[in-house]
């Protein structure tokens, strides 16, 4: 089975519970694979912060935590136990992404999570709030998301209802509303 978590966004805030959630069932001596591939600026930055909370919250075991790069993805997704997948370019996210053909396969029974656009390309649709429409994601989720859902903080484009946009793709599969900071788990 694999346990996804997707994310609203802004895990920089607010997000202890969210990461203790990510690590919970990671093993001693467990590695975590955080792919920044939609982080377009201070990608190192954030890596790091999140390293630093990550070791804070894993009560006394020993996480490695790498930070995915394109060279080498594939040995990396097959070593590790948790996928974390950062926000920020969504499109761009999914044509990295894309380029693995193998990656569906290789994160089966692991922990995957992602946050806002790492939520959106796991999501079977979602809602792009800063293109104001509804794009299609990877499928490996069957749901339909929308993060940053009555943001204060997250611009949004337009004065479209994506609640209403959504009810127009596949209204059979659930309908997801995340807010920034809240994340919901799905074991499949």
């Amino acid at each position: 089975m694999t346990k996804f978590i997707l994310h609203g966004g802004y895990t920089r805030q607010n997000s202890d519970s969210f990461f203790q959630e990510l690590i919970n069932d990671t093993p001693n001596m467990g590695k975590i694979l955080s792919v920044y591939f939609a982080c377009e600026i201070d990608a190192e930055i954030k890596f790091l912060e999140e390293v630093e909370k990550i070791k804070r919250l894993s009560d006394g075991r020993e996480i490695y935590i790498d930070m995915a790069n394109e060279s080498n993805f594939v040995e990396q997704l097959k070593e590790s136990d948790v996928v974390y997948i950062r926000g920020g370019n969504t499109e761009l996210l999914k044509s990295k992404l894309a380029k693995y053909s193998e990656f569906s396969e290789l994160i089966k029974g692991k922990t995957v999570a992602g946050s806002s656009a790492g939520a959106y390309v796991l999501s079977k649709y979602y809602y792009a709030n800063s293109l104001d429409e509804v794009r299609e994601g990877l499928g490996l989720v069957p749901v339909r998301v929308v993060c940053h859902y009555e943001s204060n903080i997250h611009p949004k484009i337009g004065d479209s209802d994506p609640v209403k946009m959504l009810d127009d793709f596949d209204s059979d599969i659930e309908l997801v509303l995340l807010k920034d900071f809240e994340w919901k788990v799905f074991e499949l």
